[in-house]
């Protein structure tokens, strides 16, 4: 009875410490399931996924366009663009005038 009772206890011990010993399952964030029309595909979640995202350093047309029109000028657009700055023209109070932002994020006015 004694010996059955410490086989037992050994293999008891065994199991438990084998199952801690067994790794465990990655986390639901690193795997995606798709099910389309191609059927399902199994993808692993990038983590470099920014890596090729580069702001846009400089005003963008559509910036200086809108920054334009907060200022009071009706029907902006874009006269010309250098790499230090970007000319709007459009209509203020009845007067034709041309608006300079510099080419930096942000889109500052210029004079």
């Amino acid at each position: 009875m004694k010996s059955s009772v410490g086989k037992l206890f050994a293999i008891g011990l065994i199991g438990v410490s084998t199952c801690a010993a067994v790794p465990s399952a990655p986390s639901a964030q690193s795997l995606d399931l798709y099910i389309g029309p191609g059927g399902p595909e199994l993808r692993e979640r990038r983590y470099d996924d920014d890596d090729d995202y580069r702001r846009y350093r400089g005003c963008s047309e559509r910036q200086a366009i809108r920054r334009a029109y907060r200022l009071g000028v009706r029907d902006p657009e874009i006269q010309s663009i250098t790499r230090r700055e970007i000319a709007v023209e459009g209509i203020r109070r009845g007067r034709f005038m041309t608006v300079y932002f510099a080419n930096r994020p942000g889109c500052p006015r210029v004079g």
